[in-house]
């Protein structure tokens, strides 16, 4: 066996360099993993550390994941050896042994060594990525949506709460004046300003994270002092409202509902880091006021990619290990290329899975950039519906993926030729297919509307098996001149790729139907539930579903409902309608 360094006595030292390169690597990701990953954005929430916008939990899950393909790419690159990684144009020292190139790859990758563009971008991509899957930061961005949305119980903020401090310049009436008027969001921080100062003097933390309210303790002091300065403005405006009803002071509005952010986001980051895995902090929410809708979750089915891959991995391995015992049964007379040795097929099962992880890897980044862009689904009415173009741009990108992917891995066994870049064209359909049904499964498990169980296995096994087949026949077509020279692996490889598609097909939809949604489209779906559900009380069933779907001009022309699921200003704004005079909400 050739791999990108020989297997002779220094083998153990490259072995034992790639231990410690590891280690080095993991101290840094540590590091780096906790650092920010957006700077000199006005957004409040990006002031927050990476693991107070995560619960323990996430932040584990994204680590791991910054952290595996980290290694993965400190392995890959360290079994290239030095000649083949000048190949690719990452260039080191002349002479230098393939045991140091591990501690190489690894400073160059925590930065100790003069930095490598190409390794940069793939750190910083690799850790972006990572802050994505643990939900950094929408998770705690969703939070403060779905707190800014809720309606607010006032009423253990009545009586002595009054005659305290923080309660200076709020009328009981502002407790029940409409949602969006300046006398409301003033009550609702004066209330929040109130308990979180309560909390914070009387060690009342049993719900929130102590820690974060101490590391952001001048920023709670610095609200509080806003708040006593706005205190003659507002009354101001009281008296100018008074004298002239179309009077507004939209910057004083606008300095109360950034205060109020600002507090969605702490308190909200405060419960969830203070939580345990299964309580719910709507619960632990409900105590400072707000009403929130309880969202039912689905079980908590893992990483689908991890769980995916790796019984692929074990089913490719086990078809090897059952073709070669057949092989020697003397059935018929094996072809050169047919598996004759047990560790040949773990061999072929990495060669199998190197598209197909590639694939699932790329597909899965391209869907939740566009999603998290509001550009991937289409629309019809009020429904979402897949777009068939994005599956075909996903196989296509896939494709070229897979096929640099199987270069990559070519290079870990033998120096590169032209021929081998020529026989991995084939297999780059195996890429394609994989991907893109990876995207159409996910999908149709989020917006509900999964094809017939007999659909969803028979078209993914068909399509990738007769891939493999078109794959096989070309690659030994080109090897040997003629196909037939290799039909038992020809047919083998084949039945493994269709097993591998009836595999993903029968786990990536179940369990994608079963995971967690984005915890931004739980908030936007939710802001839909509870505006429908004032509205149905305001209007009556048949009148509400009409209003909820027919544009408004208060609403830049969109349908409340489509206004609402957008943002939070678009549910107040058509929750302002609402609350207006019947003849307007109408």
């Amino acid at each position: 066996m050739q791999i990108g360094v020989p297997l002779d006595q220094m083998s153990l030292l490259f072995f034992g360099s790639l231990g410690v390169a590891i280690w080095l690597v993991y101290l840094s990701c540590r590091q780096r993993f906790a650092e920010r990953s957006v700077t000199g954005s006005k957004d409040y929430i990006y002031q927050l550390l990476p693991r107070q916008l995560a619960t323990h939990e996430e932040y584990a899950k994204g680590f791991l994941a910054y952290f595996g393909t980290m290694v993965a790419t400190v392995v890959l690159l360290s079994l290239l050896g030095p000649k083949n990684l000048g190949t690719l144009g990452i260039t080191l020292p002349d002479g230098i042994s393939y045991v140091v190139v591990p501690f190489a790859i690894a400073f160059v990758l925590i930065g100790a060594l003069p930095t490598v563009p190409g390794l940069m971008a793939i750190e910083k991509f690799l850790r972006e990525y990572a802050h994505q899957r643990a939900y950094i930061p929408d998770a705690a961005r969703a939070t403060a949506e779905r707190l800014a949305a809720a309606d607010f119980d006032f009423s253990s903020y009545q009586g002595d709460v009054l005659h305290s401090p923080e309660m200076r310049g709020v009328d009981p009436a502002d407790f029940t004046r409409p949602r969006r008027s300046l006398a409301h969001d003033w009550a609702r921080l004066c209330c929040l300003v109130y308990v979180q100062r309560s909390c914070r003097m009387d060690d009342l933390t049993s719900s929130l994270d102590a820690s974060l309210l101490r590391d952001y303790e001048r920023d709670l002091d610095l609200i509080e002092s806003q708040k006593k300065a706005m205190e003659s403005e507002v009354a101001a405006a009281r008296i100018a409202k008074a004298n002239d009803p179309y009077y507004t002071n939209d910057a004083l509005r606008q300095t109360i509902r950034d205060n109020l952010y600002k507090l969605y986001i702490l308190l909200g980051c405060a419960v969830r880091l203070k939580a345990h895995p299964h309580d719910d902090i709507d619960l632990a929410l409900a105590q400072f006021g707000f009403r929130l809708n309880h969202a039912t979750r689905g079980p908590d089915n893992g990483d689908i990619k991890l769980v995916g891959l790796a019984a692929v991995a074990a089913i490719i391995a086990t078809l090897g290990l059952a073709a070669t015992g057949l092989g020697h049964v003397g059935l018929w007379a094996v072809s050169p290329v047919f598996p004759q040795t047990v560790f040949q097929p773990f061999i072929d099962a990495a060669a199998t899975l190197v598209p197909h992880a590639t694939a699932i890897m790329v597909a899965d980044i391209m869907r939740r950039h566009a999603v998290d862009k509001g550009s991937w689904f289409s629309s019809s009415g009020r429904q979402r519906r897949g777009n068939s173009a994005n599956y075909i741009r996903v196989a296509l990108v896939c494709g070229v993926a897979g096929y640099i992917a199987l270069i990559l891995w070519g290079l870990t066994q033998q120096a590169p030729t032209a021929e081998g870049f020529k026989l991995e064209v084939p297999n780059a359909l195996l890429a394609m297919a994989t991907g893109g049904f990876y995207a159409y499964h996910l999908d149709n498990a989020e917006i509900g509307r999964r094809p017939s169980r007999a659909w969803e296995l028979g078209a993914q096994t068909v399509v990738t098996g007769l891939c493999g087949l078109v794959a096989a026949c070309a690659t030994w077509e080109i090897v040997f001149g003629s196909a037939s020279a290799a039909t038992d692996r020809i047919v083998l490889t084949a039945l493994v790729n269709a097993v591998v598609g009836f595999a993903l097909a029968w786990y990536i939809p179940q369990a994608a139907a079963a995971s967690r949604p984005n915890p931004l489209a739980d908030a936007s779906e939710e802001r839909v539930r509870a505006l429908a559900t004032a509205a149905r009380r305001r209007l009556g069933d048949d009148a509400a579903e009409a209003w909820l779907d027919t544009p408004h001009p208060a609403l830049g022309d969109k349908a409340p409902r489509v206004a609402a699921a957008a943002d939070v200003n678009g549910y107040e704004r058509a929750i302002g309608l609402l609350q207006g005079p019947r003849a307007v909400a109408a």
